[in-house]
């Protein structure tokens, strides 16, 4: 996410409030192949591995995009999707719009919370 949406003051306590927020590289799930050998030696060589079978990662790989460099995920205490938002598309919506970043995603976050899955093909 940009830095001034999360440089936004109400953003940062909303996501305080409400959330546990962390972030994957793709490459740890095997996403960037231009990645995917110099992760695996990485590995061997630092006895590190990341469990893709976890059920965390399991909902961040199901929730991908496909060309999306980063992807904004929602994800419930039981790994259920919430919301999810390609950061291509969100950049779509608030300048095609001229709606304001931080106002944008505070309304992701939101919809998400209240079970309307924001990104979902078939939104409820």
């Amino acid at each position: 996410m940009r830095a001034g949406v999360l440089s936004d003051e109400q953003i940062i306590k909303f996501l305080n409030e409400n959330f546990i927020n962390t972030w994957v590289p793709n490459a740890e799930l095997g996403r960037a192949s231009s990645l995917r050998d110099p992760i695996a030696k990485r590995r061997e060589r630092e006895s590190k591995t990341f469990d893709t079978t976890h059920a965390l990662a399991q909902a961040i790989m199901k929730g991908w995009t496909e060309g999306s460099p980063v992807d904004c995920f929602v994800i419930s205490h039981d790994f259920a999707l919430m919301g999810q938002q390609p950061f291509n598309d969100f950049l779509d919506e608030t300048w095609d719009k001229g709606i304001p970043e931080a106002e944008s995603y505070l309304t992701f976050l939101i919809d998400s919370l209240k079970g309307r899955l924001p990104g979902f093909a078939d939104e409820t």
